[in-house]
């Protein structure tokens, strides 16, 4: 598993692990029922507190993208995971603060959605 942690970033260590892994699961890198390392292996290998891996962790269970098991924590299994409403309502809002910055700075939406394309692609020189 490839996590990328910029430790000088303002973006909260937790939030970026969350974004890590969900671009994993895009990117192909991880599928439904992997499973994920240990918290204190995590938190050993990227060099950060065991207790902010177990936070992302958590929010990503919260969120239905992982799943505790007996062993730890997996992908789920669920194919497409299921949302809560929390973090659907949550969604809509992050959405629609990015259509107002589309639309106040005149930004076509066939750009976004391509520019998206190529995002979720990603650098194939990682892969």
């Amino acid at each position: 598993m490839i996590i990328e942690i910029d430790m000088a970033s303002e973006t909260p260590i937790y939030t970026q692990l969350v974004y890590q892994i969900k671009l994993g699961i895009v990117r192909g890198r991880m599928h439904a029922g992997d499973s994920l390392p240990s918290v204190r292996s995590l938190a050993g290998d990227i060099g950060i507190n065991l207790h902010t891996v177990n936070k992302a962790y958590k929010v990503l269970v919260g969120e239905g993208v992982l799943t505790q098991v007996k062993k730890g924590y997996e992908i789920s299994r669920e194919t497409p995971p299921k949302i809560s409403e929390t973090y659907k309502e949550e969604f809509k809002e992050k959405l629609f603060d990015l259509m107002i910055d589309a639309n106040v700075f005149d930004i076509d939406v066939d750009m976004l959605l391509e520019e998206m394309k190529i995002k979720l692609k990603g650098d194939e020189q990682h892969d």
